[in-house]
């Protein structure tokens, strides 16, 4: 089969145009990493990708929503658990001492108790790196609790208030995966203050029960003529506080328990997605640059054929 000089030169250009667009779009993607320039490259691709992006940037959302949530939660447990120590420490006091020891170890005592009184307080008022109080509920920017019975001389014993989100309000939830929401926050206004009829303390002597204000009048009563009823009474109040905190406690251990599930699938989807992403829109290199040199030198073999066939004519052939 022949092949006229026309048809062969029209092929050859058609080769190089096609060559020179390649090799521009090789370069094109090496230099910016990515397969497609624009939408127009591959449509149906472009959408998928644009998809799987929303996804991936929902995810990584979520999983900056579970290092918040666990970052507060760990937070709040130091917080528990030195208050915990606390008023295990002031039951320790309570406990080492009765009616018949003298007055200079009653007042030994006091002195001790009103220490702890002072830092279970500060405790309840903590506020977290970001300066929220952490025991506020919404009311993040307000002191929660307020009780000023060891602030005078001799101290004296008043009622503890409360100014954040009361319970069971105030508390907030952070959303960790689609759907699914962890506490991220407790109101320890329960603890401080509750309400159990089988108990009858010395400051209130009701149903009703305040823990500051039963410290308080343990640190007023103790150098005085304190009963064993009244021991009993103090130390009462404060195993339900410490029953009540420990619940806090074990819902703190479970949310941060579910966080670390739910990050080991967030960070396994996160893993796949991105893979595949990656897959979808960024360029092999390293194949890219061996497909250049190839389109290169087929351009040059081509471009070199076409110049020396496109200069002959019958004259070369005529003597």
């Amino acid at each position: 089969m022949r092949i006229d000089t026309m048809t062969y030169l029209n092929t050859s250009l058609t080769g190089i145009q096609s060559n020179q667009s390649a090799i521009a779009r090789l370069n094109q993607q090496i230099a910016s990493g990515l397969i497609m320039q624009s939408t127009k490259d591959d449509p149906v691709t472009s959408v998928k990708a644009m998809e799987l992006s929303n996804r991936i940037a929902v995810r990584t959302q979520y999983a900056a929503n579970q290092d918040k949530a666990e970052l507060d939660l760990n937070y709040e447990t130091a917080v528990t658990r030195e208050m915990s120590s606390a008023l295990n420490q002031a039951r320790a006091l309570l406990t080492g001492i009765s009616s018949s020891h003298s007055a200079s170890l009653r007042n030994m005592h006091a002195e001790q108790l009103k220490g702890v009184f002072n830092h279970v307080l500060d405790l309840a008022n903590t506020r977290d790196p970001a300066g929220n109080y952490i025991f506020s509920g919404f009311e993040t920017a307000t002191k929660p609790f307020a009780n000023t019975s060891t602030a005078t001389v001799p101290a004296t014993v008043v009622a503890t208030t409360y100014s954040g989100t009361a319970a069971p309000g105030g508390v907030r939830n952070i959303e960790v995966e689609s759907g699914r929401f962890v506490q991220a926050n407790d109101n320890l206004s329960d603890v401080f203050n509750f309400t159990d009829a089988s108990i009858v303390d010395p400051a209130q002597g009701g149903a009703t029960h305040d823990v500051l204000e039963n410290l308080a009048d343990a640190i007023v009563n103790l150098p005085l003529a304190v009963t064993e009823a009244d021991l009993k009474g103090y130390m009462d109040v404060l195993d339900v506080a410490l029953t009540n905190l420990s619940l806090k406690e074990h819902r703190i251990a479970g949310a941060l328990t579910e966080i670390k599930d739910v990050r080991k699938s967030t960070e396994s989807l996160l893993l796949l997605e991105k893979n595949a992403l990656s897959d979808m829109t960024q360029v092999d290199k390293a194949a890219a640059i061996v497909e250049l040199q190839s389109r290169q030198t087929s351009l040059e073999a081509i471009s070199r054929a076409y110049s020396l066939t496109s200069g002959l004519s019958l004259f070369n052939y005529l003597g």
